[in-house]
Parts: C-alpha cells; structure tokens; sequence
C-alpha cells in the first residue's frame, strides 16, 4: 500500500536496445538470396541460364534419338549427351551470368556504395559467386534430372561423389573466370559480348555441341588448353557406366584447379569497385535515353528547322544504327555470331578441299537466315519494347513526327543489318572455301533477303503488340527462335528429323527463308527461288501486319 510519506513513482524508460552488428557470413547470405531475387526477376537470364540446357536436351534427344546402346545393362544414348549439357548450363550460370550481373552493378554504383558499409568487400563478390552457384547447381540439377526422368538416365552410386565434386569443382573454376572478366572489361556490355562470345565457340571445339567428329588437330588442341573441355570430359566420365573406378578423372581436375587460381590471381590485382567509362547503361541506351538523344540530334534537327518526314525516317534509322552499334552483345549475336559460324563450322563439319565448300555452301543460307531473323525478330523489336517501357514512344507522339516514320526508321535499320550480313557471309564463304555466287544471282538475292526482313520484322512488332514487358519480349522471341533453328534446317545436325517436328519447320517460316536463300545462293533451282517459299514468308509477313494493325488500334505499341 502506498502512504503520503512514499516517495513519487519515477517514470523509468526501458534501457536501449542495442543490435549486434550480424556476423559477415549472414552478410553474404543476404547479399546472395538478394542476387537469387534478381536473378529470377529477370527472364532473359532465367531463359539462357535455366531454360535453354534443357531446352537443348530435349531438341537433341528428339534429333539423335535415345536408342540402347548397352542391351544388358540398358545403357542408352542420353546417358553420353546428358552430362554435357549441364555443363553447360553451369558455365552459362557460373561464367556469363555472374560477370554481367557483377559488371552491371559496378557501372550503376553499386559495388562502390557496398564498399562504403561494414561488409567486408570479399563477402560482396562471395555473395555474388554464391548466387550464381546457386542458379548453376539448379541448372544441373535440372538437366540432369530432366535425363533421369525422361530418357532412362542412370545414376551411378560408385561415380556420385565424383561427379559432384567435379560439378562444384566446375562452378568455383568458372565464378572464378567469371570474376576474372569483370577485372578486365569496361562495362557490362563488353562482359556480355566477351562471355558469350567465349563460351559458345568454345562449346564446339569442347564436346559439349559435338559437330563433327572430324574435327581438325589444331582445334582439338586449342579446345584441351582451355577448361570447358576438361570439365565436359571430366563430368561424362563420372556418367560414363563402362569406365571403371570411382569416376575421378584426376587430370581433368586439374586442369581445372589451375585455371581457378589463375582467375583468382587475375581477380584479385586487377578488380576495379569504381564505375569506368563513360557510365551510362546499356540498358538506358537501347532504350532510346542516350545523352546524344537531346544533346546532339534534337538540336542539329531544330537548328534546321522542322524536317520532312522522310528526313525524320533518315534521322531515326541512323539513331537505330548508333544504338545498337552501343549495345555490343546485339552487335556479336546479330552480325558476328552468323558469320563467325560460316568462318568456323565448314572446318569442323569437313576435312578439306571440295568437302569445306559444300559445307559454307550449306551454312552461307543457313546463318544468313538466322541473321535476318535475329535482328528482325529479335534485336530491333527488343529495342522498341525497352523504348516503350520507359515511355520514350509515349513521348514522341508530342513531337511533329508521325509515328510511321519511327517504326519505318527501325525497319529500314533492319535492312542495313540484315545487308551487312549478307555481305560479310558472303564475303566469308567466297573468298574462305571458294563457294560460287555469281553476280547474276544478286537481284534475286536482294529480292528475297528484302521479303524475309518484312517477314520477320512484321512478325516481330506483332509481338510487341501482344506482349508489353520489354524482358518479356527477348524471352518469348529468344525461346521461340532458338529452337526453331534446329528444326529449321539452320543449326544441321546431321540426324533424322523426327516427322512431327519436320511438319512444324515446314509450317513456320524459318525454313523457307533457308530454302529460298539457298536457290539463290547456291542455284540448286536456277537464279531465283522457289516462289513456294516466298508465299510462305509473304504469308506470315501479312499475318503478322494484321497483328500489327489490330493492336496499333488500341495504341498497345505506343503504351
């Protein structure tokens, strides 16, 4: 009880409560699981990364089959294909993903900021290195478990400690390289280019995409110097059921052990926190917010006062050039990629002489194709889309140009592009292998490169009508294409085409720009090509302007 002569309650606040700073190894798990969020936020990355492993198994299994090789212990065909496959799909992950995604993050600031924190600056690349392992293991995983449950592939219980091993011994090699990358380039752009454009010709001299078995020796030794062979080797032997042992391929390990510490040494003198260059993004720039947009073109064309329309479409078809001129992983896979592939895969799919001439005889059609179509379907339109997102389309409907002459400024990029192709694989080919295109043949050459880019790029700002996310976008167009490519007489593999899959390529038009190329080309059916093909390309480019108008009705390409 309290009485006159207690003293006052005194009012007391709970004593502070005070945080311990968390310890780095939660730093780096949260620093990683944000890196995961990002990633699959990102369709385009989850596409490349997760999507197209799989994807490729199952277009191979359907190409080569999946017969028994081994009766007596039902070994079949997938159980050799399978493995390498996932090793791609972790170099995909481990090597390209995470020197973007770190290269990215430094040229926006990011990497400078986090240095500026009480995280310590080897948990924010450890932090990067895990989430990307994460997303490789997955792709492993993925793969293999796709092999497991579909095409009988067998899991060997002696093998599978070292076939893990080899797997995280794979993913430490490339993270490391991957870092080893970002040390060295600018930006992300050039990461981006330079990765890719590492890994994919090297997947063809490293048994992982196996062309030919005629392989020339030099290739073969320049495939053994750099890791992604020992790795597919190494990985397909601890999946190979007739080899005996515990799968450990000690050389191969090796191999790879010595390029990690090598990528680690690189790392570690060269890598840079601070953004370099000129620090704008690639992603601003395809999206049509480049500097030079205001301070160069705007006031050269008000100094001139208002242009002509077809000025305007001059203006933005030079405006398109330059910006994909800027985004160098859009240059290598629409203009280097196709011609790299007529300079390389003659050699690997013949030995010499009259047989590399009809293989560049075949490929020179084939990757022209797949040119047009990736900057038609592909490249451009990802641009407009990005454009949109940001509200750039938007902002020019204000301006006195008319919208025709924006989308036929993009067109006439395509032509450009599409033309450059075509001139440096044609170049290629002649002068590399000896292939016979006489001048007669250009007018229709012109011809049909002309209805393939209408074609195609009808098809392409069709799907930017019925699609409105910018990543969106390259995902749908990239899946579509990839694949398609394998069932359209571009990416010959030298197998039977299952009959339900050779009736979906004759469906599409992929097939009929490779064929109608290929009369012109190669004049197997005189000068000029088949007219079949072209009412086929003719037909979907008018199917795909019916898209275009409908939508462009309800303003979806401009929103």
């Amino acid at each position: 009880m309290t009485t006159q002569l207690d003293p006052p309650p005194v009012a007391t606040s709970p004593p502070p409560v005070t945080r311990r700073r968390p310890g780095t190894w939660k730093l780096v798990a949260v620093l990683a699981a944000h890196g995961v969020r990002a990633f699959l936020r990102t369709p385009v990355a989850a596409l490349f990364t997760l999507g197209l492993p799989v994807l490729f198994l199952v277009i191979i299994g359907a190409l080569f089959g999946n017969e028994i090789v081994e009766p007596r212990q039902g070994v079949r065909v997938a159980q050799f294909f399978t493995p390498v496959l996932a090793v791609f799909g972790v170099a995909e992950a481990a090597f390209c993903v995470l020197a973007v995604d770190t290269a990215l993050l430094r040229e926006r600031g990011v990497l400078l900021r986090l240095r500026g924190t009480p995280v310590p600056p080897w948990a924010v690349l450890a932090a990067r290195v895990c989430a990307a392992a994460v997303f490789a293991l997955l792709a492993a995983v993925l793969v293999i478990g796709l092999g497991v449950l579909a095409y009988d592939v067998q899991l060997i219980g002696r093998t599978a400690l070292a076939a893990t091993v080899t797997v995280l011994l794979g993913v430490a090699c490339f993270a490391a390289l991957g870092v080893a990358v970002v040390s060295l380039v600018r930006s992300s752009t050039a990461a981006q280019a330079f990765t890719n454009g590492i890994l994919i010709p090297l997947a063809v001299i490293s048994d992982v995409f196996t062309i030919s078995e005629r392989t020339p020796t030099w290739l073969e030794t320049v495939g053994w110097v750099f890791p992604l062979k020992h790795f597919a080797n190494a990985l397909a032997d601890a999946f190979n059921p007739f080899l005996p042992g515990n799968g450990f391929a000690g050389d191969h390990l090796a191999v790879l052990a010595l390029w990690t510490v090598a990528a680690l040494a690189v790392a570690r003198r060269r890598f840079r926190w601070a953004p370099t260059g000129d620090g704008r993004s690639p992603a601003l720039v395809r999206g049509g917010l480049s500097t030079s947009t205001a301070s160069e073109v705007l006031p050269r064309s008000l100094a001139r006062g208002r242009p002509t329309p077809w000025a305007s479409v001059a203006v933005q078809v030079g405006y398109a050039l330059r910006v994909l001129s800027r985004d160098g992983t859009g240059v290598f896979f629409a203009v280097v990629f196709p011609v790299l592939l007529v300079a390389l895969l003659p050699a690997l799919m013949a030995g010499s002489g009259d047989g590399r001439t009809e293989a560049a005889q075949v490929m020179l059609p084939a990757m022209t194709a797949y040119g047009v179509a990736i900057v038609c379907f592909v490249t451009i339109p990802s641009g407009v889309a990005e454009a949109r997102e940001r509200g750039v389309l938007r902002r020019m409907r204000g301006t006195p140009m008319p919208e025709w002459a924006y989308v036929a400024g993009r067109v006439g990029a395509m032509g450009a592009v599409v033309a450059t192709i075509a001139a440096l694989s044609t170049t290629v080919a002649v002068t590399g292998y000896g292939v016979d295109v006489r001048p007669a043949r250009l007018p229709a050459l012109v011809a049909v490169l002309a209805i393939g880019t209408g074609c195609f790029g009808a098809l392409g700002f069709a799907l930017l009508g019925l699609v409105r996310r910018g990543q969106t976008v390259t995902a749908v167009a990239l899946g579509t294409l990839l694949p398609l490519g394998f069932i359209s007489d571009v990416f010959v593999v030298g197998a039977q085409m299952p009959a339900v899959l050779a009736t979906v390529g004759d469906v599409l038009p992929l097939t009929h720009l490779v064929h109608a190329l290929d009369d012109t080309l190669a004049g197997t059916a005189g000068s000029a090509p088949a007219w079949g093909d072209l009412g086929v390309l003719a037909a979907w480019g008018a199917a795909g302007l019916i898209v275009v108008a409908v939508t462009a009705r309800r303003a979806t390409l401009i929103r």
